[in-house]
């Protein structure tokens, strides 16, 4: 029989009120190909990944989930890392990225020989998201979510 262990994460949208601002880069620190709406379901390597931070995590046992944003293009995307499959494994670990105003979802799942997978973004101009992940340790399932970013 497995565990099962949830963990969540605060809201890290208030740092910004707080005073931590985000601050942009040069556009030679990355390559910008959309903006908002525009990003919805496209890959932010290549895309949107110059400028990108991660805004929330938390880790899942050993596993790593990270919502991620930018700045520039106003999108974010979840990113699951340090995830091998194991021996007992029942499922692949995953990652998702949820736009709360309509449940928009992208996920990955991470593969087999590896230990890690990012989705595809959402638009993130004026509406919050968040990230979802789970990893399976073979001995137990962690599961959790990041707190959702303004």
């Amino acid at each position: 029989m497995k565990l099962s262990t949830l963990v969540t994460s605060g809201i890290l949208g208030a740092s910004l009120i707080a005073g931590t601002a985000l601050t942009a880069l040069p556009a030679s620190a990355g390559v910008l190909a959309c903006s908002g709406s525009a990003c919805d379901g496209l890959d932010p390597q290549g895309n949107c990944s110059g400028d990108a931070r991660t805004v929330d995590s938390l880790t899942l046992g050993q596993a790593i989930l990270e919502l991620r944003y930018s700045r520039a293009c106003r999108a974010t995307w979840a990113r699951i890392s340090n995830a091998p499959w194991v021996v007992n494994d029942t499922f692949a670990s995953f990652a998702r990225v949820v736009r709360n105003s309509d449940g928009r979802t992208y996920s990955c799942t991470v593969p087999r020989d590896g230990t890690s997978c990012y989705t595809r973004m959402v638009n993130d101009a004026n509406v919050t998201s968040y990230a979802y992940g789970e990893w399976d340790s073979g001995a137990r399932v962690y599961s959790g979510r990041t707190g959702s970013y303004l």
